[in-house]
């Protein structure tokens, strides 16, 4: 699909308006030019204009010579309303792209939901979709808009769009083997902006994995026994664009004290363990906003989430009841601002247990997930103010089979799923390496954030349109319940899944660690990852484009190098209850594969990024990385870019002949009307 140069956009003169309702379904498209009182009116029709039309001279058809050059109407009476007789629905998709092109973007938009024909065109335009997902980062609402701008803003969208095709080849960019004790845990290590942590045996390593950009120091092995002192070191976290390391240490201190101090936080330079020089101290302690009951322990859920200047701490407390029973609480919340050094504790709503997790959107969302199947919305206000419940979504129901009880009293009967969260991280908050900043990150309505449900019967995956957590929802004036029937066919998909398959979620794409190298078939429950042999990455895309096309099918395109398109299929396995499971999601995705595979022995895990793979093997005594990326496939022509420096390439005379437009004529992208005079027409 060819679209419009960097030269071209800054044509945009045309704005739409709203048809009557007695022409909404007819086949109209009506354009009013911003400068002056004429209105074009494109009715389906023949390709000629009328002779009376009040132009200056009819419009001819463009020479051979000139299929590239721009068809200009020049009005000579401004206040003339004339109609031009187009068969604007005869044109090609890739010539009503261009035409679309010229409009502001919210006309744009409305152009595309009234009409179903310009809606398929916008799906299927790669610089339309840009400037939807453009429009969604907010980047399109500045009052001064600059096209020089937005064009390399849609270069990374692009470039990223050319990646994980089908049948991609990854290209080795970085390997490293780390020395462990053998004894230490490697649960604790992530991935961000190319820096990989892992925290085992009081030590915290990090390694700068970027090999595009120079690391600003070096960062080796780090020790944090001499946090040890405000207590037993229970998790650590980094936030490499903020340079910060987060711990958390549980208190030493009387559990009888009233002072509920529970955990303290220490925050320091990821980069050197010194205070943050942005942190008005360096630990900070927390308290329960409850009274402490004698004998309770602490159970945090997950790790701690950072988002900008905020750190969100969530956990429940244990004690043993008079009979010797374990009870656990509802699910408590710290949020605590590192930099002013103040914290303060919530109760929510949600009981504990191992089943519970929880996800930070941003600084003010979080969403909680409970033992009982509630998936909850709520809004973090300024330190001081309750977190309010919003929205809650029922999960599908989970089958009860009572032969699979794990705990033996009956205070304590528990039955599983455990829900096992994966999505993509924050990027908000003021960056001391904005050199690690992605070129782009997804909005959040094109987000997706993938649900392990773990059950004693079977196990599945639960792939969620995060648009349900969009700011309309965030603050609904009363907190509401969503039964699974009404939004799992909509905004979700379900797949049957295995624990050894391994997952990492970035935007709208999840990596798949798969035993075979091609695409499983709709509703295929696959067997576990080989100890022995190799695994295969599988990428998954769940763009909106795609769920929206109702053209789309389990079909390959060999036109071009897309990626196989799929819809799921029913499962012949579930762990929902009969009701629940008959409910499934039909919206397509698209799937690629790398037919080079990697070694099963050892493979501990992986993180998908914007542009590369992080995989983990996590072998007796060390620990391997490596970082692996695609071979891009965009052509280096593509919207007067150049690739190699990511800079827009303008030529002095086009920048003279884009000033030199004048604003009184009504430019209009028709340069393959002497290519449509000889083509048949098909009107719609």
């Amino acid at each position: 699909m060819g679209c419009a140069s960097s030269l071209q956009r800054p044509l945009k003169t045309l704005s739409i308006r709203p048809l009557p309702e007695d022409l909404q379904d007819s086949n109209l498209l009506h354009l009013e030019a911003l400068d002056t009182s004429k209105t074009i009116t494109v009715v389906d029709g023949s390709l000629l204009l009328p002779i009376e039309s009040s132009l200056e001279k009819p419009v001819q058809p463009l020479l051979e010579h000139h299929e590239k050059s721009e068809l200009q109407v020049k009005v000579s009476n401004p206040s003339t309303t004339f109609i031009t007789q187009v068969g604007i629905f005869s044109l090609p998709a890739e010539l009503l792209c261009h035409i679309l092109l010229l409009l502001h973007f919210k006309d744009l938009s409305h152009c595309a939901l009234a009409c179903k024909t310009f809606w398929h065109v916008a799906q299927n335009c790669a610089d339309i979709q840009c400037l939807f997902e453009l429009h969604a980062q907010g980047f399109t609402e500045t009052p001064t808009l600059d096209w020089v701008d937005v064009s390399s803003k849609m270069y990374p969208l692009k470039r990223l769009a050319s990646m994980w095709q089908s049948d991609f080849h990854l290209n080795l960019d970085f390997e490293e083997i780390v020395a462990v004790n053998d004894s230490d845990s490697l649960d604790m290590q992530s991935v961000k902006c190319g820096v990989w942590w892992m925290y085992a045996g009081h030590r915290l390593f990090i390694r700068w994995c970027d090999t595009n950009t120079k690391p600003p120091q070096t960062w080796l092995e780090q020790s944090l026994t001499a946090n040890m002192s405000l207590g037993n070191m229970r998790s650590v976290v980094v936030d490499p664009l903020q340079d910060l390391q987060v711990a958390v240490a549980m208190s030493y201190q009387n559990p009888y004290n009233q002072e509920r101090h529970i955990f303290s936080l220490v925050f320091q330079l990821a980069s050197s363990q010194r205070p943050h020089p942005d942190a008005v101290c360096t630990s900070l302690k927390c308290k329960h906003p409850c009274v402490v009951i004698p004998g309770y322990w602490v159970t945090f859920v997950g790790r701690p989430a950072i988002c900008g200047d905020r750190i969100v701490v969530v956990y429940y407390t244990n004690n043993f009841s008079s009979g010797g029973d374990v009870l656990e609480s509802n699910i408590f919340i710290q949020v605590i601002d590192w930099r002013k050094g103040c914290a303060k504790g919530y109760p929510l709503y949600e009981l504990g247990g191992r089943e519970a997790g929880f996800h930070l959107l941003d600084g003010q969302r979080i969403i909680v997930i409970g033992p009982d199947g509630r998936m909850t919305l709520y809004t973090l206000p300024e330190l001081g103010g309750l977190p309010q419940r919003r929205i809650s979504y029922i999960l599908p129901n989970v089958q009860r089979d009572l032969n699979f009880y794990y705990t033996l009293t009956p205070v304590l009967l528990r039955i599983l799923p455990i829900y096992v969260i994966h999505a993509t991280p924050s990027f908000h908050g003021a960056a001391a390496h904005p050199d690690l900043m992605p070129d782009y990150v997804t909005s959040l309505e094109s987000q997706i954030m993938v649900l392990e449900v773990f059950s004693r019967t079977s196990q599945v995956l639960l792939v969620i349109d995060m648009a349900i957590f969009s700011i309309k929802a965030a603050y609904s004036d009363i907190p509401i319940e969503i039964p699974w029937s009404e939004w799992g066919p909509k905004y979700a998909r379900c797949f049957p899944h295995h624990p050894s398959h391994r997952i990492s979620v970035f935007g709208s794409k999840m990596a798949y660690a798969l035993p075979q190298d091609h695409t499983p078939e709709p509703g295929q429950r696959l067997e576990e990852l080989p100890a022995e042999g190799s695994f295969y990455v599988h990428i998954w895309d769940f763009n909106k484009a795609i769920a929206r096309s109702k053209h789309s099918d389990n079909v390959r395109n060999y036109n071009s190098p897309g990626r196989l398109i799929r819809r799921p299929g029913r499962l012949a396995q579930s762990c929902f209850d009969n009701d629940d499971a008959g409910i499934i999601t039909n919206h397509p995705y698209t799937t690629a594969v790398c037919p080079t595979g990697f070694s099963a022995r050892y493979f501990d895990q992986f993180f998908l990024e914007q542009d590369r793979l992080t995989l983990i093997w996590a072998r007796p005594g060390s620990v391997q990385i490596k970082i692996v990326s695609p071979s891009p496939i965009m052509p280096t022509s593509e919207v007067g870019l150049d690739v190699g420096q990511g800079r827009i390439a303008h030529s002095p005379e086009q920048s003279q002949q884009t000033k030199q437009m004048p604003c009184y004529k009504t430019n209009i992208l028709l340069y393959l009307l002497s290519k449509l005079r000889r083509q048949p027409r098909h009107p719609e």
